[in-house]
């Protein structure tokens, strides 16, 4: 599967970028019934935010060329949004560009007894981030973890 969003993601990158956006993320989402949904999540090159222009216009293009590369064997929905204030942090770069950000960080497998940290993102390289943790009493240090032992990571965008 993550060969197959690979390949999807190097297919319309070009386009993608060729209209003033990024791809932040490429995924099937869980669907009912028997359609999957191809999500591609965009952003803007300048930082605005993203339109519903800039919705529709990746989304004419992609679906265009999704069609003629076929890669996909089944029906799919395709679905381009914007990151919302919740923003996923999915590459490397992403932890780096949100350092000084409050995030929220799910790992794999629970670290001293605990799977989700929320907290800081204080510091980020090629291999994993460093993330100042926030607890209720106002004593929360810090945990460090690779990007391996991260499941999941987005912005909380409520706490700006």
């Amino acid at each position: 599967m993550e060969s197959l969003l690979a390949k999807i993601e190097y297919e319309i990158s070009f386009l993608v970028e060729a209209l003033g956006c990024k791809i932040v993320r490429v995924a099937f989402l869980n669907a009912s019934g028997n359609r999957k949904t191809l999500q591609v999540m965009i952003e803007r090159e300048d930082n605005t935010p993203v339109s519903i222009e800039d919705c529709n216009n990746v989304s004419r293009a992609v679906s265009l060329k999704l069609d003629v590369i076929d890669l996909i064997p089944d029906h799919y929905v395709l679905e381009v949004s914007s990151t919302g204030i919740d923003r996923p942090l999915v590459k490397p770069e992403d932890y780096c560009r949100f350092c000084g950000e409050y995030v929220v960080i799910k790992t794999c497998k629970p670290i001293n007894g605990q799977k989700i940290f929320k907290g800081i993102l204080e510091s980020a390289s090629k291999d994993g981030i460093k993330l100042g943790l926030q607890a209720p009493d106002g004593n929360g240090g810090f945990v460090e973890l690779s990007y391996e032992e991260i499941r999941g990571a987005h912005i909380d965008g409520f706490r700006k």
